[in-house]
């Protein structure tokens, strides 16, 4: 395989392709972050306390059913029409959360503008496997991740500053005439005639199942907010999350169950297999999310209470994660052969002994330590991803390349999800629903990160599988 240098992103007609993309993801990414910064001010001003976390609750699930809905829209209308269908919603969706009168306005603009984001995503990813030849394609997945880790930088000051102002609704405001010229960029620059004519129906059933599972899995965050009216016993609260927790696993294992026999599949074939590459790749990327949720959740607690750490230098601790995950992405980018299996193998190993390092001194090291492991942890996550992903592009069965590229934003997003509910039950059962102090906060980031050392751990072991499996004549590793 021929090396290419970053150059090549904007060579032969390419440059146009990169800077759209870029800003797509981009724009979705910078939403992800803005919203925390708001809510106490969005509260004070539309009222909605108790609904406090319901705004990025659904702005994630709507994103997992925009980002599953991503291949089969593409696949009806086309790259062209498909993508710019999805800026059209997110703009629609930022415009009505800048003009939101009652928090009911605001979770459903936030719904729409969380299912536009997901679209553009999913297809982003899908055209990245289409737009780009394998040899460059670790370097657009490394210029995305910086992407990511920039907007983990600016999200949170673009939302400090307008409500710092007072105006909160400036923090969207200030983004539509981008979306918007970002939507018309697309329909000019991306390629038309990809629709499949007579092709099937949407998948409406799957990504209705889909997305009720992943809302009773994010709903298990937000339970209090629902149940304090009922005064429901903790015992009967705890019950009810755990219910809730299982009927997410099973909607969304039905959701692959159907999908396995569908003519307009949202996944490609045995995406959770652990016998093929590409399953083992996909639980990867599905546990690598969870990791680095838990770290996100419980982190700036632990900084705040055990520490005394400010709201604001807890938040940018996290963001250590974010910026180490695209220095690893930059620093790799240009692996080849037995370095590229190094990272894919190196990365979880160096952020299961991070995250375990991190579990037994989140108490007791100094704040700048545990940032230190926290981006070490961001490091690994981000040196094996960048390769895991262009891996599961190029082993892709035929036929399904794009759908195997469209797919990986669910797939992680489901990780997240997941990642959230179970991180919240175990907090939970380890004493923090009794109340923030510091014996709470110390058990629950503890048990919480201690569990969380199984999801590299595991994601070991299948990297190993991975980098010793027999390739196809048409793949390279």
């Amino acid at each position: 395989m021929q090396l290419s240098g970053w150059k090549d992103l904007f060579r032969d007609g390419r440059g146009a392709f990169t800077v759209i993309l870029n800003l797509g993801i981009g724009l979705h990414a910078i939403d992800v972050f803005v919203i925390s910064s708001v809510m106490p001010t969005v509260v004070r001003d539309i009222g909605g306390a108790s609904f406090y976390a319901w705004p990025t609750m659904l702005y994630m699930v709507a994103s997992i059913v925009g980002a599953a809905s991503g291949g089969p829209l593409k696949a009806a209308l086309g790259a062209r029409k498909g993508y710019a269908l999805g800026g059209l919603l997110f703009l629609a969706g930022s415009a009505g959360c800048g003009g939101s009168p009652t928090m009911l306005a605001l979770l459903i603009a936030r719904t729409l503008q969380g299912y536009g984001g997901g679209l553009l995503l999913a297809q982003s990813m899908g055209l990245i496997g289409e737009l780009y030849p394998p040899e460059l394609r670790t370097r657009i997945l490394a210029l995305v991740s910086s992407v990511w880790g920039v907007a983990a930088l600016i999200g949170p000051l673009i939302g400090g500053i307008a409500a710092e102002f007072g105006w909160w609704r400036g923090a969207f405001w200030v983004t539509v005439p981008i979306i918007a010229a970002f939507a018309a960029g697309a329909w000019r620059t991306l390629p038309s005639a990809t629709a499949v004519l007579g092709g099937p129906i949407f998948p409406i059933r799957r990504i209705a199942l889909l997305a009720t599972g992943v809302l009773c899995a994010g709903v298990t965050g937000n339970l209090e907010d629902i149940a304090e009216p009922l005064r429901l016993p903790a015992s009967a609260l705890l019950a009810a999350k755990i219910v809730l927790l299982l009927a997410a696993v099973a909607l969304v294992a039905q959701t692959f169950r159907l999908d396995r026999a569908a003519a307009n599949r949202l996944f490609p074939p045995r995406p959770l297999s652990m016998r093929t590459r590409v399953g083992c790749a996909y639980w990867i990327l599905f546990l690598f999310s969870m990791t680095h949720t838990s770290i996100g959740l419980y982190l700036p607690l632990a900084l705040q209470e055990l520490h005394g750490v400010t709201p604001l230098a807890a938040a940018y601790a996290i963001a250590s994660l974010a910026v180490a995950w695209t220095l690893a992405s930059f620093v790799t980018a240009g692996w080849r052969g037995a370095a590229e299996r190094a990272a894919i193998v190196g990365g979880p190993l160096l952020a299961l002994l991070s995250m375990t390092a991190l579990t037994l001194g989140v108490a007791t090291f100094p704040p700048l330590l545990t940032c230190a492991l926290t981006g070490l942890v961001g490091f690994g996550i981000g040196a094996s991803n960048l390769h895991l992903v262009a891996l599961a592009m190029r082993i892709a069965e035929p036929g399904y390349e794009s759908l195997t590229a469209s797919s990986i934003p669910t797939i992680r997003s489901l990780g997240i999800s997941f990642g959230a509910a179970i991180a919240g039950l175990i907090a939970n059962l380890a004493g923090l629903e009794a109340g923030i102090t510091v014996a709470t906060v110390e058990a629950a980031t503890t048990w919480v990160y201690g569990a969380t050392i199984l999801a590299p751990a595991v994601s070991l072991v299948l990297a190993v599988r991975v980098v010793r499996g027999r390739p196809r004549a048409t793949e390279t590793l």
